[in-house]
């Protein structure tokens, strides 16, 4: 496996990894500045992205597809895709999978995949391309099954987006779940009390109350936990400076962001990402 960073990104890497166990061809996670462009290319295997931060525009086949933050757009083997010119800043992992090795070792996965684009809200998959991440850029034990468990937990996450909604298991009130959920794929926007409440129609003071009857700490709280797990993730695998970090993670400030690393962590960004080179 080699990690490169391609010429022109604002951060991020690619990593070419063929690796015939786990079924992964190449993988990454890159901050791409508004001048960078995709050229037409095609694949072998599946190519899946989730966008993470930005709009982009693509083009797969004859169809054009507009990628908002969150949205998954996974493209079959053998369809010349493309970005659609030049956008504005964004942030994407992305992910090319052999499904052969994938479907030996977890049959129940074996199900007719589309022939087409998947182009749809992404679920879980922002949780799974992170752990895949991890795995390509951390000296773990048992790397070679470890990206062999990642890789099946990212498939499984694109079957379960592309399956029909199942009913949720634990009753929940429906202005909490969406909350939550736009606290944890949308993290780095700048959500107060009252942009929530207005989201879910609820009076903000309901929603507090709701949110930590259900969670146990206010939304402000959970938010603040969610981006300081994502930090810790890209202190250890990605080159952002701390600065750029804590502004793509919905900071005010790189002051903002070390004041709550530490409350929530008892250490500070920089000694953190130094505890783990």
């Amino acid at each position: 496996m080699s990690l490169t960073q391609p010429h022109g990104l604002r951060a991020g890497f690619h990593a070419d990894v063929h690796d015939p166990v786990s079924g992964l061809v190449h993988a990454g996670e890159q901050w791409v500045p508004e001048q960078f462009l995709i050229e037409p290319h095609q694949h072998p295997v599946w190519e899946i992205y989730l966008q993470l931060h930005g709009v982009t525009r693509w083009v797969a086949g004859e169809a054009s597809y507009l990628l908002q933050p969150g949205h998954l757009f996974a493209v079959p083997p053998g369809l010349v895709h493309h970005l659609a010119g030049r956008s504005g800043n964004h942030h994407f992992y992305f992910a090319a999978i052999d499904l052969d090795p994938v479907v030996r070792r977890q049959p129940a996965l074996t199900l007719d995949w589309p022939t087409t684009v998947v182009h749809r809200e992404a679920g879980e998959v922002a949780h799974a391309f992170a752990q895949l991440v991890r795995e390509l850029t951390t000296r773990y034990e048992y790397s070679d099954t470890g990206l062999a468990l990642a890789v099946d937990h990212l498939v499984l996450s694109v079957a379960r987006a592309m399956a029909p909604t199942a009913a949720p298991q634990l009753a929940m009130h429906p202005a909490v779940r969406t909350v939550k959920r736009l606290l944890e794929q949308e993290f780095h926007e700048h959500w107060t009390l009252r942009r929530l409440a207005d989201r879910v129609g609820l009076a903000p003071s309901y929603l507090a109350e709701l949110f930590a009857d259900h969670l146990g700490q206010p939304p402000h709280r959970y938010l603040n936990e969610r981006r300081i797990d994502r930090a810790r993730q890209l202190l250890e695998s990605s080159d952002l400076t701390i600065t750029a970090l804590a502004l793509s993670l919905g900071f005010s400030s790189s002051q903002h962001f070390a004041r709550v690393f530490r409350q929530l962590t008892n250490t500070t960004p920089s000694a953190y990402r130094s505890a783990r080179e």
